[in-house]
């Protein structure tokens, strides 16, 4: 039999195919199999929200161990979010607006069982909810978590108080020319920063129809020594730095918030360095060691770029302690062990956002390294949280 050119190549280039086919046929197909987890996997956590503007906003799970992920959570747009005490719930309030672009809006806190990331419960809030960046202090519970507040703006300041068990708004209560929710040990009462200085109370009544107002006397100047609103308690004692790099302690035991302690932790180091970012503070607890997001050269309007360092500071002996590296960093989150283990989220420009650094401390020195790193996290990251 003779081949011309043509059914030669054609042989050659279907010889390995059969020869292929034949061997896969003695191969029983074995179809990929893909189930979803019912719990997550054991170990501790960290939560980093992408809040979107023009979708869903998307918490994304993590190991805190090895960075790898582990769930999330969809809500709303503009989403904020907080953990319980015991860390086994998740907290989102977020909105659903009707027509996305305009029309009526839906505000809603959502309630997320953290072992199983599965909805367990739902209640309305005010359409009025701010729409705004996430912080801790837009979004929280009581001491004992009998009441969710809401951070409103339509744009004149309020919060909504609403009972946890019922699922009821019970009131509304005015923060005019005060932002930010700090709740205090009695679970009827909150605290806001105001722009004139001074910390305003507000103390809900037995009856949860009244509340009553007790203002600070003058506590930092606005315009001088301006506070980040984000803060971190111990006790009874809230802790704020300022842009200038003075830390402030406020006692809320009482009703009437004081200050019982102010210092500079930036006094006699070169380059002018300031806290900058939005979680810009985490508070390891077991150490008394304050971490804060800190950049060089500091000037007006400079207070949201990237931190180039993370500082340590002993809130015993006021010092700055540790110093480490970082690429971008706006939001902090510390793990309350013996031997801190930080948190760093990066964000900004696009080629950083999204990202999260892990750090570990050791020694008496609370010597800093870098321990892993998580990227493509989402567009929109502003904050995160730890449940160990």
């Amino acid at each position: 039999m003779k081949m011309n050119i043509h059914s030669s190549c054609l042989f050659a280039m279907l010889f390995p195919m059969i020869l292929i086919s034949s061997v896969q046929a003695e191969t029983p197909f074995k179809p990929e199999r893909i189930s979803v987890e019912k719990e997550l996997r054991a170990g501790p956590n960290l939560f980093v929200i992408d809040q979107s503007w023009s979708g869903t906003s998307n918490i994304t799970v993590l190991s805190a161990d090895d960075l790898k992920t582990k769930g999330s959570i969809s809500t709303g747009l503009l989403a904020q979010f907080l953990l319980s005490k015991d860390n086994k719930q998740l907290y989102t309030a977020s909105v659903y607006p009707k027509r996305i672009v305009w029309g009526p809006t839906e505000a809603v806190i959502q309630q997320f069982d953290v072992k199983t990331l599965s909805l367990t419960k739902e209640m309305q809030t005010s359409p009025k909810m701010a729409q705004v960046s996430a912080n801790i202090n837009n979004f929280r519970l009581s001491a004992n978590e009998k009441y969710a507040f809401v951070q409103n703006a339509t744009p004149a300041a309020s919060v909504n108080v609403i009972d946890i068990a019922s699922g009821n708004t019970l009131l509304e209560i005015p923060t005019p020319g005060c932002w930010g929710i700090y709740p205090s040990a009695d679970d009827n009462r909150f605290s806001s920063l105001c722009g004139d200085g001074t910390v305003a109370s507000y103390q809900i009544a037995t009856d949860q129809k009244n509340y009553n107002i007790i203002k600070s006397d003058n506590i930092f100047d606005a315009d001088k020594d301006a506070l980040f609103i984000s803060s971190q308690r111990d006790g009874d004692t809230l802790m704020f730095t300022s842009f200038n790099g003075n830390m402030y302690l406020l006692n809320d035991k009482e009703a009437k918030v004081t200050l019982t302690d102010k210092f500079s932790y930036t006094k006699g180091i070169k380059s002018h360095w300031v806290p900058t970012g939005f979680e810009i503070l985490a508070f390891n607890k077991p150490n008394n060691l304050m971490f804060v997001t800190m950049h060089p050269n500091g000037k007006e309007g400079s207070h949201k770029d990237g931190a180039k360092e993370i500082w340590g500071i002993d809130m015993v002996s006021h010092k700055v302690v540790t110093r480490v590296k970082t690429a971008n960093t706006i939001s902090l989150a510390v793990s309350q062990t013996k031997n801190p283990v930080l948190f760093a989220l990066s964000g900004g420009d696009g080629s950083t956002s999204g990202t999260v650094l892990k750090y570990t401390f050791k020694g008496p020195q609370f010597t800093g390294k870098p321990a892993g790193k998580a990227t493509r996290l989402g567009l929109f990251n502003q904050l995160l949280m730890v449940d160990y």
